[in-house]
């Protein structure tokens, strides 16, 4: 589908006051509160590279283009997207950039937002807007990419985006560090680790569930992925080696990791000052609760929370709430949840008058993924 078949799709939905639903290979259609929707439009055969400049390090691609594709394309070329959201790598551009999905990489690259150099989208009233720009230094104006970054589809429907890429590592090895003994000693590992000088790509606290689910064993485990050239990963390699007992692991470890959220009925999220895991990172990890998975990004400050069910899941969220000490420092998201626990827990992303008003000035009909954020006021 083509950004003029887009724009043609969504005005004659505004003239006719039918409600949209936005798709792209429909992976994450599970996620976010229930959409208020009479039909589809997809952009999942929207794909291909528009243009990629390997000297520039940018690629511009339809939305309906997939993450293993654009890993493929680079590749070639030994470039790379370094985003890497929970979930199939069969999930689209489009869909990735709308809700913002990001993964263990981001500590080190960025979220997505950070990697969008510009994107093209059509509005709810079926106009065709550009933000940002093809090259890095070109990128200047309103940041309307950001703005369209994690809208999921309520703002716009995503058509095209420039994205900012990096030279593919020569070398790539991950290494597990077994939690193992009693809550102290694991603080103290858990400290030393995030403390030290290494500097990993990512680096995530498993706990014995997620561990167990990952074949890494039956106790907490910190999981990091190292990158470079092959000295200066020899180097950070042998560091680890003189502070702690690694074993290495096979690299498919992360894909793996991302494809647990597949087999989860839900998904929740909790942000806060990364000191304050550090501090309890021992105790939640410390849990084994059937059913329940949790991995920390202690760098990002960052839980995830995954369940086979939505009691277990609530349960926890909130005594790992607690434990983190909420406040205003601590966010509470919900990614994924029975249909009939949003109203309940979270009816509402966008009820400030701001985001109000960004939406209506945008989708005026609210013909867009209505009720995916909560409804219009």
């Amino acid at each position: 589908m083509s950004t003029a078949a887009v724009a043609s799709a969504i005005k004659d939905s505004a003239a006719a006051s039918t409600p949209l639903r936005i798709v792209g290979r429909g992976t994450w259609l599970d996620a976010g509160r229930p959409v208020k929707s009479a039909r589809r439009l997809s952009v999942a055969d929207d794909s291909g590279v528009v243009s990629y400049v390997p000297g520039d390090l940018t690629v511009t691609v339809r939305a309906g283009t997939s993450l293993s594709e654009i890993e493929r394309v680079t590749r070639e070329h030994d470039q790379w997207l370094p985003l890497d959201p929970y979930g199939s790598r069969d999930g689209t551009i489009g869909a990735t950039i709308a809700t913002a999905s990001a993964g263990p990489l981001s500590s080190s690259f960025g979220l997505p937002r950070d990697l969008v150099l510009g994107l093209e989208f059509v509005n709810g009233r079926g106009e065709v807007v550009r933000g940002g720009g093809k090259v890095v230094e070109n990128v200047a104006g309103f940041d309307l990419w950001r703005l369209m970054t994690g809208s999921w589809g309520t703002l716009g429907v995503i058509t095209e985006v420039t994205l900012r890429l990096y030279a593919l590592p020569r070398v790539d090895r991950s290494f597990a560090v077994t939690l193992g003994g009693k809550e102290k000693e694991v603080a103290s590992l858990i400290d030393a680790l995030v403390t030290s000088p290494l500097a990993p790509y990512a680096l995530l606290l498993l706990s014995r569930s997620a561990s167990r689910g990952l074949g890494l064993g039956e106790s907490p485990v910190c999981l990091m992925r190292f990158g470079g050239n092959e000295g200066s990963v020899r180097a950070q390699t042998s560091a680890l080696s003189q502070l702690f007992r690694p074993e290495e692991t096979e690299p498919d470890v992360w894909t793996r990791l991302r494809e647990l959220e597949r087999g989860a009925h839900t998904a929740i999220r909790i942000s806060g000052l990364p000191r304050r895991f550090l501090a309890v990172g021992a105790k939640i990890l410390a849990d084994d609760i059937p059913g329940i998975g949790t991995y920390v990004d202690p760098r990002r400050g960052v839980l995830r929370l995954l369940a086979a069910s939505d009691h277990e899941t609530l349960d926890a969220s909130q005594s790992l709430d607690r434990s983190v000490e909420s406040s205003d420092s601590t966010t509470v998201v919900y990614e994924t949840l029975d249909p009939e626990v949003w109203p309940i827990v979270s009816p509402s992303a966008t009820a400030d008058p701001l985001s109000q008003g960004i939406r209506k000035a945008y989708d005026p009909h609210n013909i867009l993924n209505p009720g995916i954020l909560g409804d219009l006021a």
